[in-house]
């Protein structure tokens, strides 16, 4: 009897349609009270089904905290690649960033809960690593052109770059853990305007 074929395309769109119900799990009930039997009834899959491809829980939270930061990392990387000047693609990233109430209550809530992990554990801290890692090459790589085309005063790339991830993910911490009624757009026209300030006024700075 010949071994039964694999389909990938198949086993790809299975194993996603689990890490996203694992995300939905996550987003309503936290990283503590997800559980695999949980996710395979969101999914509609069954549980041998879903231990074929994520032996334990650890290795689901993983493949959902990987599956975001990619799909996030991928919609920068459009950005950083596209024609426009480097303050107008630093407006474009703001824009993405603090895209909505609904859609950064959801991103934020979920990654905020795995930071508790990351401090922790070895692995999910390399993921977030690597993640900073390549946002912050990018935004050094923007000023760096910013920079060269008179666009941006002098400062040092790689603390620009440090400083709007550090911008944007504090903002963000500050506005899901407020009781005000403060909305997304004002805390990124705020973000933008303390941006403008390092990067367009002021006194100039050498490299």
């Amino acid at each position: 009897m010949s071994p039964r074929r694999v389909d990938p395309v198949l086993t790809a769109r299975r194993r996603e349609e689990l890490i996203k119900a694992g995300y939905a799990e996550i987003l309503e009930k936290g990283l503590a009270d997800t559980t695999i039997d949980g996710v395979v009834a969101r999914a509609e899959s069954s549980k041998g089904g879903a231990l074929h491809y994520f032996h334990t829980k650890e290795e689901l939270l993983w493949a959902v905290l990987d599956w975001l930061l990619t799909q996030l990392d991928q919609s920068l990387e459009r950005i950083a690649n596209s024609a426009d000047p480097p303050r107008a693609r630093l407006v474009a990233e703001l824009e993405l960033l603090f895209h909505s109430t609904e859609v950064n209550r959801k991103l934020y809530r979920v990654l905020f809960d795995y930071v508790g992990v990351g401090v922790r554990s070895e692995r999910f801290r390399k993921l977030f690593g690597d993640f900073f890692a390549r946002c912050r090459a990018r935004d050094a790589a923007l000023v760096e052109e910013g920079i060269r085309l008179q666009q941006f005063r002098r400062v040092r790339p790689a603390d620009a770059a440090a400083t709007i991830r550090a911008l944007v993910d504090g903002y963000c911490l500050q506005w899901l853990m407020s009781s005000e009624d403060s909305s997304i757009e004002e805390l990124r026209n705020r973000c933008r305007a303390v941006l403008g300030a390092y990067l367009l006024r002021g006194p100039r700075q050498a490299e």
